[in-house]
């Protein structure tokens, strides 16, 4: 056998692995901060931490999830609306969601939020802190114009934690 020839071997061997190792689903978690902000005439320094997820298939992201807790003692608070913080106020439990679906045939938004609803939560529509978050620098930079705000919401009690579960990846704790 030349030289050559098993050069060629060895590369077509090493090309037949990488591409066996993107054929799978994988799952990757991160934060994003959204440094200061501001409401009206308020400027605040704070940072919001969003916790992210985000479920690939193959190299493909197919869908992402950024949540966060807003709690009252938070500048941004104030970007809800007084009829948002009357929702959030009868939350014994909430999460502020932002989520982007690929292709909604394989995870969609709808299947997410299904999710939810079967541990006790409800979707809540958040338009003004959508607006907020939208026109924010940070989010701006990574074209927060394709995900959609919801707050999800559990109005009674329950122990367990949110477990995000999609058809052919690990289920991720909230």
């Amino acid at each position: 056998m030349s030289r050559s020839s098993l050069v060629i071997k060895i590369l077509l061997f090493i090309l037949a692995f990488g591409c066996t190792t993107l054929n799978k689903n994988m799952t990757k978690k991160g934060t994003y901060t959204i440094g200061g902000g501001v409401y009206q005439n308020q400027r605040w320094d704070d940072d919001l931490v969003f916790d992210r997820v985000s479920w690939f298939k193959e190299l493909t992201l197919s869908f992402d999830l950024f949540y966060t807790k807003v709690e009252k003692d938070s500048p941004f608070y104030q970007w809800f609306s007084d009829d948002e913080k009357r929702l959030v106020e009868q939350c014994l439990e909430n999460y502020v969601v932002l989520t982007y679906a690929w292709d909604p045939m394989q995870i969609s938004r709808e299947g997410f939020f299904a999710e939810v609803l079967k541990q006790g939560y409800e979707r809540l529509s958040i338009p003004n802190f959508h607006q907020n978050v939208k026109m924010h620098p940070n989010f701006a930079r990574i074209n927060v114009y394709l995900y959609k705000t919801n707050l999800i919401c559990r109005r009674k009690l329950g122990g367990d934690p949110l477990i995000v579960s999609f058809p052919g990846f690990k289920s991720v704790k909230l």
